[in-house]
């Protein structure tokens, strides 16, 4: 591709951040049955999104429970605490607390510490992340390969551009499983020689030159998979929380994950066996799925994002 051609598809509209107005929840009952024991429980949801499960979480409690709420997207926060003012606002209905950070920074927060009746941790991107693109996470929408949920941390633009080539290669095999990790890294490295990679299209023309087009839709989501687990540490984040959340919990306090692919999913799984009662001296969980739960035929067709999430489930002892 010519460099004529590749400064206009990097000089595109861009996204621009706009106006959440909505979000689909998965499995929201099968989370709500389990997550929710008691009326006045304080639940945490560490990854409000649109704010969809912590809607049916409000629905079940009564004044004297909480919901404690985590996000690193501030506009996510924003959108809450808009959609909840009326509950906020009244002094017998439940009590609501925003974060704007990781829900690994509960770690921090001692005040939580063997209080927590409840957790749920969706880790699936938001939709409307998704389908509001202005930070790159989708191939979809031309946008600045930022990646970043929060303003923490390397952006994408800087890894993709900057990392040798063997940090790429490992990324994209690592987090995203990618059988073409070493063509990709080099290509990429070929490419940003001549000019870097600044968007998400110019990531997406590099990808759809080196496969054939029905190869293209799994290799794209890999790939842009690999790069924002990378850029936003997910699978370190997830097992510090994991850790901290299953200490604090209060007794017969529940967790709840929802992953939406085999690397959290297996992160899940592992560590929840590691506090299971019958794979520790002094266990401090009970696993109550033995195997994933997974959505509905019908949920799926009216969601399709639900097809790939697997909820697992354990109970403090």
């Amino acid at each position: 591709m010519s460099k004529k051609k590749r400064k206009h598809s990097s000089a595109a509209t861009i996204v621009e951040p706009v106006e959440y107005d909505y979000h689909l929840p998965v499995m929201l009952n099968e989370c709500l049955d389990n997550l929710v024991l008691s009326n006045k429980a304080t639940i945490i949801d560490g990854t409000l999104g649109g704010g969809g499960h912590a809607e049916g979480i409000l629905s079940r409690l009564d004044s004297g429970g909480n919901l404690v709420a985590f996000d690193k997207d501030s506009g996510a926060i924003a959108h809450s605490k808009r959609k909840f003012s009326t509950i906020t606002d009244n002094q017998s209905a439940p009590k609501i607390t925003f974060y704007n950070e990781c829900f690994s920074s509960i770690c921090n927060k001692a005040e939580y510490d063997g209080k927590i009746d409840g957790v749920l941790l969706d880790l699936g991107v938001s939709s409307m992340q998704l389908d509001s693109d202005s930070v790159g996470l989708s191939y979809r929408f031309n946008a600045r390969l930022d990646m970043r949920f929060g303003n923490e941390g390397i952006p994408a633009y800087d890894i993709i551009n900057k990392a040798d080539v063997a940090e790429i290669k490992r990324i994209l095999r690592d987090y995203g499983e990618e059988p073409k990790a070493g063509l990709i890294a080099r290509r990429i490295d070929e490419r940003r020689r001549a000019i870097p990679l600044e968007t998400t299209f110019d990531l997406k023309e590099l990808i759809e030159e080196l496969v054939s087009p029905t190869l293209r839709f799994k290799t794209l989501s890999r790939v842009f998979q690999a790069f924002r687990i990378a850029v936003n540490l997910e699978l370190e984040v997830l097992e510090k929380a994991l850790h901290c959340y299953i200490k604090m919990l209060a007794p017969q306090g529940r967790i709840v994950v929802m992953s939406y692919h085999s690397l959290e999913d297996r992160i899940v799984k592992n560590i929840f066996r590691e506090y299971d009662k019958h794979n520790n001296d002094k266990p401090l969980l009970k696993i109550i799925t033995s195997k994933p739960i997974i959505a509905s035929d019908d949920e799926i067709a009216k969601n399709p994002r639900a097809r790939s999430a697997k909820l697992r489930i354990a109970e403090k002892l």
